[in-house]
């Protein structure tokens, strides 16, 4: 009797051993989100999105875009966040200017893009040093993957306070 106690046990042990390692996730994994229908509806783990203005926004840091601006003689630095269609460039320019991006400048900067990119539309930049350092933190937190509440709202706020003929 004490045998078969022993052998259940052991069985018992090894079933819960098994369904407790059954819980393990790996964070390199893409994660989906499913709807009712069953299709898939976004991948969380690599895009952040918002329903704001009834849509939804892709927030992507496009790292070859910022080596494409940098390469411009006018350009210290640049970040550039893609949004749908849109891209959001933050500049320190080579001769320290924070006040404004000079007509030509932008032009060059947009050009580069749309260049480099064709399926950007339009192109929004500026060298304002909270925009620059807004736009650092917003880059920082994309590429870390990890879900950040309440990203793409401040991302859209601080766009709105910096474009507003943007919406």
């Amino acid at each position: 009797m004490k045998r078969i106690s022993v052998q259940m046990l052991g069985l018992i042990m090894t079933f819960l051993l098994f369904t407790g390692c059954n819980t393990y996730t790996d964070e390199g994994t893409e994660t989906y989100q499913i709807n009712n229908d069953g299709a898939q509806i976004q991948n969380i783990n690599q895009e952040y999105t918002s329903n704001s203005y009834n849509q939804t926004y892709r927030m992507h840091v496009d790292e070859n875009l910022e080596e494409q601006v940098e390469m411009l003689n006018e350009v210290q630095s640049a970040t550039v966040i893609t949004v749908q269609r849109n891209a959001y460039v933050a500049v320190v320019l080579e001769n320290g200017d924070t006040d404004a991006v000079p007509g030509d400048i932008k032009t060059k900067i947009a050009q580069q893009i749309k260049v480099s990119d064709e399926s950007i539309a339009d192109v929004y930049v500026s060298s304002n040093a909270d925009f620059v350092v807004s736009m650092t933190d917003y880059r920082e937190q994309l590429l870390s993957r990890r879900p950040i509440v309440g990203l793409t709202e401040d991302f859209n706020d601080t766009i709105e306070r910096f474009f507003p003929k943007n919406r």
